[in-house]
Formats: structure tokens, C-alpha cells, sequence
């Protein structure tokens, strides 16, 4: 891997290649095996990166029940996803404006019940959502960590996986399990791999070469990656503020490896048949 920061000290905010053709918007899924790897950091950083690139973003919290990408933001929804699912609120308005081109869909916090939802009211959430799609280029959903039912749902019904983990070895650990439940259920699920918190460029591509040649020995297929985030010192500050730290500090180390990890998550990046929506109300995994 070329160096990352040596490539981004010149970066300027370019469009990313377009997007591949589809009638439908397509879906990444941000996902971790296991918790406390950054994973809603870099969800809604690349949301963001992807925005200032002109795309046009919604950023979906599919973490039922313990969202905090609000909590990142800020900011105060006044409708959630729980509300939705009762029917007391249309979609539209539960939607939280980031910024230009940005929308974000915040789930509930503090509700046992959507940690793991049965499958019909999985249906009823899709059937609910499904029209909120139309109005964007490409959508992401930070899902909660690990392989819970409610998670693999939202990760199977994407067109691609963003697996984030780190060189700690309990979370290449579980960043393997994650992928080997994925493969047993969807093999054709496009995966990029991202490690963040790294203390250098050599950390970062020993754990991402020891995570590619498990998967190859054990699974039959290597994943891509998209690339790597070093560990910014100071950046605890700004989640104790309430700001995403890639608006905080635009020009650190933390954002310009998240804006080219935003343009190879998407790089080529198609919508299957259907909507995302549309394919988890009919999910049969």
C-alpha cells in the first residue's frame, strides 16, 4: 500500500469516478465484529466526505437501539425509527440534516426491542422506508457491531460491506468471525476492509494482510481493502463536544485518510436489483 498520508498532503476535494448505473440507490453497510473500533466515526465521515464530493448521502443509524450518530452530531432528533415503526411519524419528517447534501436517519436509544427485531416487523420497517431512497446517490448504514440477526439483515440487504476493525488482535478476531458468517449466508456480497486506529502505515497493512490471508486459507476469498485511518491524537475532544471530528479538524490526519477511503468505498459501487428497502422486506437469509 502506497504511503496514505504522503499521497493526501495535496488532496483536494474532487468528485470520485461515478457512480455504476443503476435505477436504484445504492446501499453500504459500515459494520464491526466487535465494538469500540470507530466504526460510527468513520460512518459518518465518510458520509460526510462523500458529501463535500457532491454526492447526495443518507446515513442511515441501523444500530437498533443503542444509536449514537446523533449523539456525534450534536444534535437532538425530534423523531426516531421507533416512531416510524409505530406509525406515528412519516419518514420524511424524522429526517436530521448534516449539512449540504447529507441527511441522517437516526434509529432510538435506550430500546431493547429493536436490538433485535423479529422478522416481520423487519418487513414493516422496510415497507415503511422503502420511498426514502429516491432523493440520493448512494446510502450508508452504520449497523451495530457483532453478528446479530438485526445487523447480518441490514448488511445482507447492502449492495457492499465496509468492515472496520483494528490491529488489536480480539478485533481481527471477531472482524474474521463477522465475515465468515456473512459469506455462509451471501457470497457475492462486495467487501472492503478498513483499519483504523493504527499508529503507522506498517501496522495498518500487517493487520489488514493478516485479516485477507485468514479469510483466502479459511473462506476461499480475500476482501479488498479500502484503505486505513492512523490514530489522530486530541480527537477524543471532540466526541466529548459533540463534533464530528472530521468537520473539527478538516485538514488533520484522521480526515484525509477518511476522504480516500470514501472514494474507494464507492469506487464503481452499483445497486443490486431492487432497493435496499425493497430487499429487506423480502429477506429470506
Amino acid at each position: 500500500m502506497a504511503n496514505q498520508l504522503d499521497s493526501l498532503k495535496g488532496w483536494t476535494p474532487t468528485a470520485p469516478g461515478k457512480l455504476a448505473a443503476s435505477s436504484s440507490c445504492p446501499t453500504v453497510s459500515v459494520s464491526s465484529g466487535k465494538g469500540g473500533v470507530g466504526k460510527s466515526h468513520i460512518a459518518l465521515s465518510v458520509g460526510l466526505a462523500l458529501a463535500d464530493l457532491g454526492k447526495r448521502v443518507l446515513l442511515v443509524d441501523g444500530d437498533m437501539g443503542l444509536a449514537n450518530l446523533h449523539i456525534l452530531c450534536g444534535l437532538y432528533p425530534e423523531h426516531d425509527i421507533q416512531e416510524i415503526l409505530a406509525g406515528t411519524c412519516r419518514p420524511e419528517d424524522a429526517l436530521l440534516p448534516l449539512g449540504p447534501g447529507i441527511d441522517l436517519l437516526p434509529s432510538a436509544s435506550g430500546v431493547a426491542d429493536l436490538s433485535s427485531l423479529p422478522p416481520e416487523r423487519i418487513r414493516d420497517l422496510a415497507t415503511s422506508l422503502s420511498r426514502l431512497q429516491s432523493g440520493y446517490d448512494v446510502m450508508l448504514v452504520d449497523t451495530g457491531a457483532g453478528i446479530g440477526d438485526t445487523t447480518m439483515n441490514l448488511v445482507l440487504a447492502s449492495d457492499r460491506l465496509l468492515l472496520v476493525t483494528t490491529p488489536e488482535p480480539t478485533a481481527q478476531a471477531d472482524a474474521y468471525a463477522f465475515l465468515k458468517v456473512m459469506r455462509s449466508h451471501r457470497r457475492d456480497l462486495p467487501a472492503r476492509l478498513c483499519a483504523n486506529l493504527c499508529a503507522s502505515e506498517d501496522e495498518a497493512v500487517q493487520a489488514l494482510t493478516r485479516l485477507s490471508r485468514v479469510s483466502e486459507r479459511f473462506l476461499g476469498w480475500e476482501p479488498a481493502w479500502a484503505g486505513w485511518v492512523p490514530r489522530q491524537p486530541g480527537l477524543e475532544r471532540f466526541t466529548l463536544e459533540r463534533r464530528p471530528a472530521f468537520r473539527a479538524s478538516p485538514d488533520g490526519a484522521f480526515a484525509r485518510a477518511v476522504r480516500l477511503i470514501a472514494r474507494e468505498t464507492v469506487r464503481d459501487l452499483a445497486g443490486g436489483e431492487g432497493s435496499f428497502f425493497s430487499r429487506l422486506g423480502g429477506a429470506d437469509f
